[in-house]
């Protein structure tokens, strides 16, 4: 499996703690508990890293994303909204991944679980946080 296949499987989890309102502490305890968790262990790494980093930056996160919304707040926006730039905006701020790759992987995810519009607005605000 690739970091690609990890990506996805982080939103999906930050997807669920978004949807349940349970915190990405709880829902990463739970994920590794099923039965059907990735087997190869720089997946799990990266996915226990990523989980940790974003539990741990929330505030700054969530911050981050409201200042680069017009017309919206981050408690307005769609779950699935919300976990692509959970997952692309900690990433953006805490990790070393080129910019690029950050955008694709997640206007990518954004194609594939969101609406119509959505990888046009994850794609917006994200530039204009790369762009600050």
């Amino acid at each position: 499996m690739s970091r690609r296949v990890a990506r996805e499987e982080l939103f999906k989890l930050v997807f669920e703690s978004e949807l349940k309102e349970e915190s990405t502490k709880e829902v990463l305890e739970n994920y590794l508990k099923r039965d059907e968790v990735l087997t190869n262990e720089n997946e799990i790494a990266f996915i226990k890293k990523y989980m940790t980093g974003i539990t741990e930056n929330n505030d700054k996160i969530i911050e981050t994303i409201n200042n680069n919304i017009t017309g919206w707040s981050f408690e307005r926006i769609g779950n699935v909204e919300k976990a692509l730039l959970k997952c692309s905006v900690y990433e953006l701020l805490c990790e070393t991944t080129p910019h690029e790759i950050v955008v694709n992987e997640v206007v990518e995810l954004a194609k594939m679980y969101g609406d119509e519009k959505t990888f046009e607005f994850v794609n917006g605000v994200l530039a204009k946080i790369i762009n600050k």
